[in-house]
């Protein structure tokens, strides 16, 4: 009888054993894998209109035109951002763009000026001109980042060539350091690869494996959501 104890003991053991073994395998194959490629196989535009890294575009709107966060707040009176306008942002990135605004202080001594943040799908349709819109030069209503209360316009809401003619230092250190807080220039490839003409004024909150991600690869977010999508 202890005999045969002892071999189905053993019998017992090296079971368990071999099935550890296997599942560590498993575990093992997976854990090399890269994680970016599951995530990268998100349809970002249908994800709900809540979601940090929702992805508007030229065929990729809104589902819901009323969409308005619980978790809005006002820039203004935040430590070195400039609004002159009751400017309200999302609670998350708003907090990332306050750290940005203070480490921005430290280097060059000037606020961080929000001379745009979210905009209405009324103020969109009504107030953007047709000509601005079929220049590409502005969204559509329900296509517009603006509306996701995470994007901004800083300092000055004009083209590429004013811009960094007055605040090429503050933009170069932008796309320099933005990814850490979080944040990610949408249009900087032309309309063939962005649908948009540049706009270096123009820098939307993503959150951080993704604002990294595309900063490391020199992509816009369109870019990578296009190629996602193919691949």
């Amino acid at each position: 009888m202890k005999k045969l104890l002892g071999i189905l003991t053993i019998t017992l053991v090296s079971l368990t054993c071999f099935s550890f073994v296997q599942s560590s395998k498993i575990w093992y194959k997976f854990s090399k894998l890269n994680l970016s490629v599951f995530i990268a196989k998100i349809d970002h535009s249908k994800l709900p209109d809540n979601h940090i890294q929702k992805f508007v575009w030229v065929n990729k709107p809104f589902y819901n035109v009323s969409y308005e966060p619980s978790d809005l707040v006002s820039l203004q009176w935040r430590s070195h951002i400039s609004a002159q306008a009751r400017h309200t942002f999302r609670k998350e990135a708003a907090d990332a763009l306050e750290k940005m605004a203070n480490d921005f202080y430290a280097k060059f001594w000037k606020n961080i000026v929000v001379a745009s943040a979210y905009r209405s799908y009324n103020y969109q349709k009504n107030s953007i001109s047709e000509s601005c819109k079929k220049s590409w030069r502005c969204a559509r209503e329900w296509e517009s980042e603006h509306q996701l209360w995470l994007a901004v316009d800083l300092w000055e809401v004009t083209n590429e060539q004013k811009f960094l003619s007055k605040y090429q230092k503050y933009y170069d250190r932008l796309h320099d350091n933005a990814h850490l807080y979080w944040f990610h220039q949408s249009y900087q490839n032309w309309r063939e690869f962005d649908g948009y003409y540049i706009e270096p004024r123009h820098w939307r909150y993503l959150w951080t494996w993704l604002a990294t991600k595309l900063h490391d690869r020199n992509i816009t977010f369109t870019q990578y959501v296009v190629l996602s999508t193919k691949s």
